[in-house]
């Protein structure tokens, strides 16, 4: 049990000093850079985009103040994307389907922004910070995972191009507002 002292002292002062972010925008896709992993034969799909959201902190507490310094990831992974280049009939073909695996890349952009705001305008005290970081930031990582899933369902895997239209002015929407 800690012992109580003034209520001035429980005052905490939050600091985000050096927040950092990796992506001023989201990469843009072509097949050669960024789909060097070995296509799964067994998967029904084309082309597959493994994307990565990450963060970290460091927390200092001086003076009963304290201090969280952010950084935040997001990207392609490339050894783990792969293409059935034999599934791409044409141009038309790779362009559509070069689109739809874009708007994964696009929402993992918005994982990597919304989870930087997100996280970064939490309340956080001593007691409570490192619990709530991992809390707000499974939950946000949570809600663009499903995210994910839909746009795959919705669009059947971007072979419904009146679905994957909705889609793509959703993302350039979304996306405009960073």
């Amino acid at each position: 049990m800690r012992k109580e002292i003034g209520v001035a002292s429980f005052i905490l002062f939050i600091i985000f000093s050096a927040f950092k972010t990796q992506n001023a925008l989201p990469e843009q896709l072509d097949w050669d850079t960024h789909f060097q992993g070995e296509p799964d034969q067994h998967s029904p799909y084309a082309a597959v985009t493994a994307t990565q959201w990450q963060y970290s902190y460091t927390s200092k507490i001086r003076n009963n103040k304290l201090s969280i310094d952010f950084k935040f990831l997001a990207g392609v992974e490339p050894e783990k994307s792969w293409v059935k280049r034999s599934r791409i009939r044409d141009k038309n073909a790779s362009r559509k389907l070069l689109n739809h695996e874009q708007g994964h890349v696009y929402i993992n952009f918005l994982l990597l922004k919304n989870g930087e705001i997100t996280i970064r305008d939490q309340r956080y005290t001593i007691g409570n910070h490192k619990r709530l970081i991992q809390a707000t930031a499974n939950k946000v990582s949570d809600y663009y995972s499903k995210m994910q899933d839909r746009y795959d369902d919705e669009t059947k895997h971007g072979s419904d191009d009146e679905v994957q239209a909705r889609w793509d002015e959703f993302l350039r929407k979304e996306m405009a507002k960073f």
